[in-house]
């Protein structure tokens, strides 16, 4: 399983996820391969007995990733591995088996060879003509190409290079590749799988694409700046579309995306994510309002101080608990959200909580539970919330509203004057807010139960093991016990 920028290292939705396959499929040897960025240094998780880190891909780092080969002492027929780079990934159509053999061509060079190569004139020249080309393209889907500076060029350049670095990495054997988000993480699983032929599936929480769209628009970088921020993650998900025997949504508006950006429906298969399905608990009818996320843009944490804000305004006993930490790399939009917490004047009214190791227990204490994303997959706070017995009052983003059905209400993004009236509604009608509690948690019972969502990963990975003549008795052990 590769990971990026979470599990075992993160906390986080897609990081309980992957806990949550670990801790319940203990009959095979997981083996977690991370994308980490530089200085990550202490784990969040303990992997149990049956799983074992196997390497750790650090990204921004000054010193080569561990096990660097001898530098290769011919490199004069060298291929042009940053102009492909440029041209295939940034490319509005580039041609993803010229890229994957490419990224192939970085694992055979080694992290010494691969630095060489960028190093020199001619990977710096072979880039700027991939570059110059891509800029020449005339695409009427692909909008007006902005003009990049040196700056942007050499920017990508860099990023480029740790792109071919990731690809450098060493993969163990294994059955299965299981890929836990269509960017970064891919990389090593498409070589390695190009290399063997391993079969290779992809889980997509929220959408890489359009996570990185968003990013932009809220960016205040130059035109350029906002041009690389979505051509490579999109050139990223298009690779790892088109490498993935199967790709496995959390929810069906992620397979719309997925089908826009080029992969076969018959490819596509929903799995909801699961968790356990709980005790209904008695709502303390404090007018307590919880939410459980980082502190990311994503999140869009700005919107919840503001509803807060008219929430207490109306309702003088409601009070927000907000828990999760700052997204590494984040700080200063968690620093902006706790300059707009005083600016508000909320006070004790809404309180940062930090991390939690148990958001069940957080949640007890919750008349509801709020979510003010503006991109989300799945989101398990929310199952976790209504596994509970809580109402929900969530914006329309991501499977929210095919897992609020029922138990809530749902906004639009950044919409606080509706947001607030809902939670508003439910402060003051405590035994609304318990019938749509009650009817949550048989929701979660129906459709989002942890079997329900472990027994179809079981089921894909002995379907796709099966397929594979050298393996026949791990598959039909897994058949057996997903059955």
């Amino acid at each position: 399983m590769t990971t990026e920028a979470t599990y075992p290292y993160a906390v986080g939705g897609v990081s309980s996820w992957c806990e949550l396959l670990l801790a319940n499929i203990t009959d095979v040897r997981w083996q977690i391969l991370p994308i980490v960025a530089a200085g990550t240094v202490k784990p969040a998780f303990e992997l149990p007995a049956h799983a074992e880190l196997v390497g750790r891909i650090e990204l921004w780092a000054e010193r080569l990733p561990r096990g660097a080969s001898r530098l290769p002492r011919d490199l004069a027929s060298e291929p042009d591995i940053p102009g492909t780079l440029v041209r295939e990934l940034i490319g509005w159509g580039g041609d993803m088996r010229a890229l994957t053999e490419a990224l192939v061509s970085c694992r055979a060079h080694g992290p010494r060879g691969i630095r060489a190569i960028f190093r020199r004139r001619s990977g710096w020249e072979g880039f700027l003509s991939g570059l110059r080309s891509v800029l020449l393209e005339k695409d009427p889907e692909a909008g007006t190409l902005p003009d990049l500076d040196v700056l942007d060029a050499a920017r990508l350049y860099q990023t480029l290079y740790w792109l071919a670095q990731t690809a450098t990495a060493a993969t163990p054997e294994t059955d299965v590749l299981h890929v836990t988000a269509a960017g970064w993480a891919g990389v090593p699983a498409i070589v390695h799988k190009a290399l063997h032929d391993t079969p290779l599936i992809l889980t997509e929480h929220g959408v890489y694409v359009r996570e990185a769209y968003l990013a932009a628009v809220r960016s205040q970088g130059s035109a350029g700046a906002r041009f690389i921020a979505t051509r490579l993650p999109r050139g990223l998900a298009r690779l790892a579309y088109s490498a993935a025997d199967l790709v496995l949504p959390v929810t069906g508006s992620n397979a719309q995306w997925e089908e826009e950006l080029g992969v076969d429906p018959e490819r596509i298969r929903v799995i909801y994510n699961g968790v356990d399905d709980g005790e209904l608990s008695p709502l303390p009818r404090t007018g307590t309002v919880i939410s459980i996320g980082r502190l990311d843009p994503l999140k869009d944490i700005h919107t919840m101080l503001r509803v807060a804000k008219q929430v207490v305004e109306r309702t003088p006993q409601a009070r927000f608990l907000h828990y999760g930490p700052p997204t590494q790399g984040q700080e200063a939009y968690a620093r902006s959200c706790y300059a707009l917490h005083a600016k508000l004047g909320l006070g004790e009214r809404f309180r940062f909580m930090g991390p939690t190791n148990d958001p069940i227990g957080a949640l007890e204490a919750a008349d509801l539970v709020i979510l003010t994303s503006i991109s989300e997959g799945l989101p398990l706070a929310i199952l976790e919330g209504m596994s509970k017995g809580r109402a929900v009052v969530a914006t329309r983003v991501g499977g929210v509203a095919e897992v609020v059905r029922g138990a809530g209400f749902v906004a639009a993004p950044g919409d606080v004057h509706g947001l607030a009236s809902a939670v508003t509604t439910l402060v003051r009608n405590p035994d609304l807010a318990r019938r749509l509690g009650e009817r949550a948690q048989g929701r979660v019972g129906r459709v989002f139960a942890r079997h329900g969502c472990v027994q179809a990963y079981r089921r894909v990975y002995s379907e796709i093991i099966a397929e594979r003549p050298e393996a026949p008795a791990l598959a039909a052990d897994l058949q057996a016990l997903a059955a």
